[in-house]
């Protein structure tokens, strides 16, 4: 007995500092390391010539890679407001693109949202629009904001971490912007989790509706959920369908916050890296078949 004791204890010294859990990212499809040393990236778009883009969320660069996450390219941002942190960010047309920001100020009645420029490794922002919280009856704490942006043909959908409790439910405000008379139309979200919150989100026209694609996510839930946005529904509540729970097919449980749907039906999907000041795994692109999605 004293040696199995002894041999017990010389295991239980081996594995200090060992984590309880295989930490090998798997997942239903290609996952891709993104080689890059800006961390904590959030919001992830396509442009016209295939190419990813995705923003860093501490305002310092932008990044523009290949399809498959290779050929990483740094642009510097500039002019971002101060303490404002890019959440969120859509492909618009040519090398211009929208941001969503959100900053630590608690009680905040809107949040702005960003028109930037990419040319000669700098990515120039300024101030487009501002969503206003108020059309939710909502202020916005600390470190929540807009958290998902998607473009598809002139309609611009925004997707807030906010989250209201109505009669027992959760749910999530979500606006969508027609850019060409820039008006808004705003809509509540079901939550389909006790904890999830809206990050990325992708879109596309279907059927001559626009559909939305979007993360719902917390410790524990990963989740993609799909809903369409009607003008003349502004203001409903709207019920959406699980399109899929990663948590079941995606081990470890990724941060994801940032998606782009593709016409195919497949998706990807990024991962912010950066938690509580550290950054321990590098940010990483999953690539999921439409197989996966019902």
């Amino acid at each position: 007995m004293r040696a199995f004791g002894v041999v017990v204890a010389s295991v239980l010294l081996a594995c200090v500092g060992c984590k309880s859990r295989n930490t090998t990212p798997t997942g239903p499809g290609p996952i891709v390391d993104l080689d890059t040393r800006v961390t904590g990236l959030s919001g992830l778009t396509r442009d016209g010539k295939g190419m990813l883009w995705a923003a860093g969320e501490h305002a310092d660069a932008v990044l523009r890679m290949r399809a498959d996450g290779t050929g990483i390219e740094e642009y510097e941002v500039v002019g971002a407001p101060p303490g404002a942190d890019l959440e969120a960010l859509a492909w618009l047309e040519g090398n211009r693109f929208l941001l969503g920001t959100e900053t630590q100020e608690a009680g905040r009645a809107n949040d702005v949202l960003l028109e930037g420029v990419a040319a000669d490794g700098r990515f120039v922002v300024r101030p487009r629009a501002r969503l206003a919280y108020a059309a939710w009856g909502l202020s916005a704490p600390k470190n929540r904001g807009i958290e998902g942006l998607c473009h598809v043909e002139g309609s611009l959908v925004l997707a807030t971490e906010l989250v209201d409790e109505q009669e027992g439910r959760r749910w999530a405000p979500v606006a969508m912007l027609d850019l060409a008379d820039n008006t808004w139309s705003t809509y509540w979200v079901a939550l389909t989790s006790k904890t999830g919150k809206l990050a990325g989100l992708g879109c596309r026209k279907i059927e001559g509706e626009v559909v939305a694609l979007a993360v719902e996510r917390h410790f524990g839930v990963s989740r993609l959920l799909r809903f369409s946005l009607r003008k003349s529904e502004a203001g409903k509540r709207i019920e959406p369908e699980v399109a899929a729970d990663l948590a079941k097919v995606m081990q470890p449980i990724p941060n994801f916050e940032g998606v782009v749907w593709d016409d195919d039906g497949s998706v990807i999907l990024l991962t912010d890296n950066h938690y509580r000041g550290r950054a321990p795994d590098p940010s990483r692109l999953y690539f999921v078949p439409a197989s996966v999605l019902k």
